[in-house]
């Protein structure tokens, strides 16, 4: 079953001087085992997106749905779509508060409904998950390393065990071990059947990592496709985007040499050759 929006509209202070429209008719589905990444430049849309996932915004217009359920209901189904939708901030370190990292994974499958005796279990599963060694259990949050913190955040998400991973530009401020790091975790995630849904500014981290590229620009989807239609496309720069060097490079080849093409049966195999370079 898919997350699902249906015509969706989205004002921030509607009816005030400070109206502002950050989603206009969005359709889109995403099904479960997919691996999505949202791009587009700060203030397309792309973060509103995610809130409305999860149920933390509801549509000023048409509908967003969890498996069928409806994130607009007004009832105990939000605390459903919830579980289902793990939802990553950007800093999610900043939103500690417990004393110490045992408590503050288990705080979200406590608050819905795990069992005591099951407590221990799931946030050990969910500390092996993000490969944090289980000594960090006894210490605050607050005296871990930046990368410990994110791991820690992604592990309170995790322990609630949600089918969809939702990760609003998660590898801000990480160094580029710490990136394939981040990566290396998210396709740990895979094996255990999760959908992945990652926002990022990197057209670099999209094309190596995602299986299919949605692009936003001024609240509204321009893109949706599989990465080899992503590649071809000549609309990066025209979405606020700037290509990787490789790519660049290839566009201008082709621009001098009129015979240089890559055929369609040989273009899986030449991602593949790209991605490998840019590795």
């Amino acid at each position: 079953m898919p997350i699902l929006f249906e015509e969706v509209k989205y004002v921030y202070d509607p009816r005030t001087p400070f109206e502002k429209e950050a989603l206009n008719n969005i359709n889109l589905k995403i099904s479960e085992g997919e691996f999505v990444t949202i791009l587009g430049k700060t203030g397309s849309g792309k973060s509103t997106l995610l809130q409305l996932m999860n149920g933390i915004l509801k549509p000023s217009s048409g509908t967003v749905s969890v498996d069928k359920i409806l994130t607009s209901r007004n009832d105990d189904s939000i605390f459903n779509i919830r579980r289902r939708v793990g939802l990553v901030f950007q800093y999610p370190e900043h939103q500690f508060f417990e004393e110490n990292v045992f408590k503050e994974i288990a705080f979200g499958p406590k608050n819905f409904g795990v069992e005591a005796n099951e407590l221990n279990r799931v946030v050990l599963e969910a500390v092996e998950m993000v490969g944090l060694p289980r000594t960090v259990l006894s210490k605050s949050p607050f005296n871990l390393s930046g990368g410990e913190k994110r791991k820690v955040a992604i592990a309170s998400v995790i322990s609630c065990n949600p089918k969809y991973l939702v990760f609003d530009e998660p590898t801000s401020g990480l160094d580029p071990v710490s990136v394939n790091l981040f990566f290396d975790m998210v396709k740990r995630f895979r094996k255990f059947g999760k959908t992945i849904i990652i926002v990022t500014h990197s057209v670099k981290e999209a094309i190596q990592n995602s299986e299919r590229i949605i692009v936003m620009t001024k609240g509204q989807i321009v893109f949706d496709g599989d990465i080899q239609t992503f590649i071809k496309s000549k609309k990066l720069i025209e979405w606020g985007m700037l290509p990787p060097p490789l790519y660049r490079l290839a566009w201008k080849i082709k621009e001098k040499v009129d015979d240089f093409d890559i055929k369609d049966d040989r273009l899986s195999e030449a991602v593949s050759l790209l991605k490998s370079m840019i590795n």
